[in-house]
């Protein structure tokens, strides 16, 4: 067996097929299999890499490159012989390549069914691996270990993964709250008044279990820690109240569940009864926060003190039918809110509580029309009689997907308009 080689042997000795067995490589071809057999949710992944690497008893270190290995065999040799000397408590080692993203080498026991790592949400499977190194970061059991001489350090080498700019919107949030319960987060002193929430966040959800984990986690990586959180479970039929009820160990989280299905506008006029803030931010439960949105927001309001409604820039990102993630762009509003054909809401919405509840929230019509451009009609009335601010910083990451309501009935948007027209007139919605 390859453990049986020492390590004072020459490299010559480690022949490809002892190096393909002391690794086992999650990458290319094998990459995109195990994230397809996991429908990229990262818990579920996990479980399939414990499978795969109960197959391959002689490997030691699972090497996972999202970019598809490029290491040479005299590379893999020379890693072999340094990791092969590392004493076991060291379970992941971060190797750095000028020009290229990370390599991570996880020991083979993290992924024992006996392991105590204990996953939190992510947006995709994609980010598994920064999740991992970042818990073992926090455990001191990582390595950072440079190609260009071998050496390792405790600290990272350079800034995680330039090449692809997506990580740069995930990555803060995985640090922030990793581990999720225990890091103590530093908070920014900005100024504001209060230790009683300023901000509201409310959460309307209905069968959102593989996503609305990562959405409430970018709440708790907030910089601004006076909020509070209201979670409506709007009569879910998945297993949404099981994962939000495991994330609720914060006390600003307050969960209301009903028991049937009754649309969105409800949902949010019956937390926006409950909330506390001086201001009011919605969030999608497929959606999240950059660690420093109710910072800039507020910062925002607070400077602009006749504007009802708040907005800046979004990220825009596009979820594949395999449940993967990627970033397509960003947008803003740019001041229109309605054409005759069209809607462009501003994405995100912070609103001045006096002004939403003065306009009585978010309008509830019978039928489908309650359940689809609420946030058109909220805005409407509150442009109508008040201002609004916008900031050009990235203050909110938006998913588009062809499932979400949203997208399936964009074509329903001028029938949802002439409803409205009737309803204002005295007719009845339907």
């Amino acid at each position: 067996m390859l453990l049986s080689v020492k390590p004072s042997l020459p490299k010559e000795s480690m022949s490809k097929t002892a190096i393909s067995h002391f690794f086992y490589k999650m990458a290319g071809p094998n990459y995109f299999k195990l994230m397809s057999q996991s429908e990229c949710l990262a818990d579920k992944l996990f479980i399939e890499l414990n499978k795969e690497l109960e197959e391959h008893p002689c490997a030691e270190w699972l090497l996972w490159s999202n970019q598809g290995v490029h290491l040479s065999t005299t590379q893999e040799i020379k890693l072999c012989h340094i990791l092969i000397h590392l004493p076991n408590k060291v379970q992941c080692v971060v190797y750095t390549v000028p020009g290229r993203s990370e390599y991570f080498f996880f020991r083979k026991s993290m992924f024992a069914p006996s392991s105590d790592l204990k996953l939190a949400p992510l947006p995709s499977a994609h980010w598994l691996a920064w999740e991992l190194q970042q818990l073992c970061q926090a455990r001191s059991t990582c390595k950072y270990l440079c190609s260009q001489n071998n050496t390792f350090t405790n600290m990272p080498l350079t800034p995680a993964l330039k090449i692809d700019s997506s990580h740069g919107s995930i990555l803060p949030v995985i640090q922030r709250t990793v581990p999720l319960s225990a890091q103590q987060h530093s908070v920014q002193n900005i100024g504001f008044r209060s230790s009683f929430p300023l901000v509201s966040i409310l959460l309307s959800v209905h069968n959102m279990v593989s996503t609305i984990g990562w959405s409430i986690r970018s709440v708790l990586a907030q910089c601004y820690p006076h909020f509070e959180l209201l979670i409506g479970d709007d009569g879910s039929t998945d297993q949404t109240a099981e994962k939000v009820s495991a994330m609720d160990h914060d006390h600003r989280i307050r969960i209301h569940r009903y028991a049937t299905n009754r649309g969105k506008a409800f949902v949010l006029n019956d937390l926006l009864r409950e909330a506390t803030g001086t201001y009011v931010l919605e969030l999608d439960a497929d959606d999240w926060l950059p660690p420093g949105a109710l910072h800039s927001l507020i910062i925002l309001m607070e400077q602009n003190p006749c504007a009802a409604l708040g907005t800046g820039t979004s990220l825009v990102w596009r979820k594949n039918r395999n449940g993967h993630i990627s970033l397509r762009g960003q947008s803003s509003f740019e001041g229109t809110l309605e054409t005759d054909t069209h809607a462009y809401p501003p994405v995100p919405r912070i609103y001045r509580t006096e002004h939403l509840r003065a306009v009585r929230g978010w309008t509830e019509y019978d039928g489908l029309y309650g359940r689809v451009f609420e946030d058109i009609e909220v805005c409407r009335k509150l442009l109508t009689k008040y201002e609004f601010a916008i900031t050009e910083e990235i203050v909110y990451h938006r998913v588009v997907h062809t499932r979400s309501v949203s997208q399936q009935n964009l074509h329903q948007y001028q029938a949802w308009k002439q409803n409205r027209f009737l309803y204002e007139k005295g007719g009845e919605s339907t």
